[in-house]
């Protein structure tokens, strides 16, 4: 806000110069309107060594002085005059004006109130009031003055421009809030008066894209086009309103048409805004080459710092992405940039202790800056104690029923170590067999752990109580999940479980010994690859090893939508199929598409669907068509609460240990409870 402390730095010097007309003092006065204010101090200089108590002299020296930069002793000018002249009031306008010089608008507004009470029709001292109300930030006072002022003053321009940066600062306290719809009203004040005002026109169109009226802001972007010297505003702006419309490639389209228009003063932002509509399009390898050039062309800029940063975060280097981060941070500690892309980097390896304490500098810094907030209540989402709840019922055509509840809690003692409490109770009955009709249940009780190491391994255990009336089980989990890389994630699991399909397997008390290896591959060339081995050891001596491997492409990702090929191959040492089914060798082969948008941000009515179908084959039996197909679909009713209902079905051998024809449907909450903060 420094042009609103000197829109009306020399209205006393042009009364000076009005004054004192074609006076020996007239160069200096004319160094002061120029803005000459060393030259200025020195010519005062001068002229007191012949005048030394001339007080326009005086006056004028010390607003050199203190326009020049030295405020001190502009002060102590203006202070040795308030004593030769005590209640002068133009010695006193000077020295409220020096505090504002020296940026103390607390005692400066103090001044100019003393000055209003003293003469309310001083255009100077109630445009210095407004001005300094503007500068402590309150705006609504601020307002009311320049009213006054320019009811003394009509139509001054130096006023004019008060005004407009008055409504830009309260437009800016409504947006940093939230409040854009109000923000956006102080906008169109501004250019009711001039229909072209670039300020406005630049904060208006982001205050739309907040509220994602993207065609209005590209409406305001259009004539923000027309005004000389903002063309490369315009562009970036409608770049940045494509990526948000899902249309990455029209945003490097735009960003290159506005390279056409840029100068010396525009060439560095204009290419970052490149620099992110080719990561935008995953062009990953062009962004980090423009970044390099740019690092070649301005070896010291914050800005080309923060980009490498960014880019690397987007490009999935979260950890050099942080490092970049770092060294921002060694040069402006209070970057928001640097802050807030600090925690984000380690917020997505994970390490959430550190993204805490960042967001919370960014905050205190920035006070209820918007982004931080959202990121804050994001984590807090994150690790706040949560409750869980799982409600489904299941048939097949073998006739096995069943009825299940689960309820699982959460809770957080630090970012990074969770510990879960889960009860699950499950009632089988089958139609045939020797326990036919009879319900059989089993209830398990399991607590566990889960520690975040580094950035790259996190560990987790369980321990169940499994109990039936028959019998009771203590069953555990070990897991560890590791990141290798950029694109890669391995999971190794150990874990124990009871065989509890059908009533009649729960009373036969089989035991599960798994080792299980998962692997994750996803590329920025969109290909992913996901692969699963499984060894198991039956209670009874039996041995099953499974491999599932799924190749697939990411056909859009925001919100999901992915196609590709499953092969699903397992066999068991021994075949049992009166107890289970357990051929010697299983293959599957199918298509399957899947969509989903949980992970939307807005998305209040959510989804995830998935339908496959292709070929089995058992033993060396014929080949059998098959399908599947689990829709879920529910209401996310704020971000820490939600429901989903669900229905899945399929005629895969796979998908029920008897190999019959599976149904599901079920109902799933999830609540996260504001209880404390971490």
């Amino acid at each position: 806000m420094n042009k609103l402390k000197v829109v009306f730095t020399f209205l006393l010097v042009i009364g000076y110069a009005i004054t004192y007309a074609q006076s020996p003092m007239d160069p200096g006065f004319k160094m002061l309107e120029g803005g000459q204010f060393e030259k200025a101090r020195d010519f005062f200089a001068d002229y007191l060594k012949t005048d030394s108590l001339n007080q326009t002299a005086l006056l004028c020296f010390g607003r050199g002085t203190g326009l020049a930069g030295n405020t001190k002793e502009a002060k102590e000018v203006f202070g040795k005059l308030q004593k030769r002249f005590p209640g002068n009031y133009e010695v006193d306008l000077n020295m409220a004006e020096a505090h504002m010089w020296s940026k103390d608008f607390k005692t400066a507004l103090e001044l100019y109130s003393d000055l209003v009470k003293r003469d309310s029709t001083s255009f100077a001292a109630v445009l210095g009031f407004a001005n300094a109300y503007s500068e402590n930030k309150e705006y609504d006072n601020a307002l009311k003055y320049i009213e006054k002022a320019l009811e003394i003053m009509p139509g001054n321009a130096n006023a004019m421009v008060s005004r407009k940066y008055m409504r830009l600062g309260k437009a800016s306290k409504f947006s940093y809030v939230g409040q854009f719809e109000e923000a956006i009203s102080y906008f169109d004040l501004i250019l009711d008066e001039n229909p072209k005002d670039p300020d406005a026109l630049i904060n208006k169109a982001q205050a739309l894209i907040s509220i994602k009226k993207y065609e209005e802001a590209n409406e305001v972007f259009e004539t923000l086009k027309t005004v000389s010297g903002k063309e490369v505003d315009a562009y970036l702006g409608m770049s940045r309103i494509a990526n948000l419309q899902k249309e990455p490639k029209e945003a490097l389209k735009l960003i290159e048409e506005g390279m056409t228009f840029t100068d010396s003063s525009t060439v560095l932002k204009a290419s970052l805004g490149k620099v992110n509509a080719l990561a935008w399009n995953k062009k990953f390898d062009e962004s980090f080459s423009l970044l390099n050039d740019l690092k070649t062309a301005y070896p010291n800029n914050l800005d080309v710092l923060a980009g490498f940063g960014r880019i690397n975060i987007w490009s999935k280097g979260f950890a050099k992405g942080a490092g970049y981060f770092k060294d921002l941070l060694k040069d402006k500690p209070g970057s928001f940039d640097g802050n807030l892309g600090y925690a984000d980097a380690h917020h997505a390896q994970g390490l959430d202790d550190v993204a805490f304490k960042y967001v919370r500098k960014t905050l205190e810094y920035y006070d209820e800056q918007r982004d931080a907030l959202k990121f804050l209540e994001k984590l807090h989402v994150a690790h706040d104690p949560s409750i869980s709840s799982h409600i489904y019922f299941s048939k097949d055509n073998g006739g096995n029923t069943s009825e299940n509840y689960q309820v699982s809690a959460t809770y957080d003692p630090s970012p990074r170590f969770r510990t879960s409490l889960t009860y699950y109770q499950r009632s089988a009955k089958s139609s045939v067999g020797e326990i036919a009709n009879q319900k059989i249940a089993v209830s398990t009780i399991s607590p566990g752990l889960s520690y975040k190491v580094n950035g790259k391994l996190k560990v987790s255990g369980e321990i169940g109580f499994l109990n039936t009336s028959q019998y009771e089980r203590v069953l555990g989990m070990l897991q560890a999940d590791l990141n290798v890389g950029k694109f890669q994630q391995f999971q190794l699991k150990y874990n124990q479980e009871m065989q509890t399909f059908t009533s009649e397997l729960i009373d036969r008390n089989l035991k599960l010994d798994n080792i299980t290896l998962n692997y994750n591959l996803s590329l920025p060339s969109k290909i992913g690859a996901y692969s699963q081995m499984i060894h198991t050891q039956v209670s009874d001596g039996n041995v099953r090893n499974l491999w599932f491997a799924s190749l697939y492409y990411d056909i859009k990702q925001s919100p999901v939508v992915k196609a590709g090929f499953n092969y699903s191959y397992f066999s068991f040492k021994k075949q049992l199929p009166a107890v289970y089914f357990s051929p010697d060798v299983f293959r599957g082969y199918e298509l399957f598409v899947a969509a989903e948008n949980v992970n939307e941000e807005n998305a209040k009515w959510i989804y995830q669907a998935i339908f496959a179908g292709g070929l089995q084959q058992i033993s060396t039996e014929k080949s059998q068509g098959i399908y599947r197909f689990d829709i879920k679909t529910g209401w996310k009713f704020s971000p820490r609460f939600m429901l989903m209902g669900y229905y899945m079905k399929s005629n895969s051998a796979a998908s029920s240990v008897q190999g019959f024809t599976y149904n599901e449907w079920g109902v799933k909450t999830k609540w996260v409870i504001p209880f404390r903060k971490l």
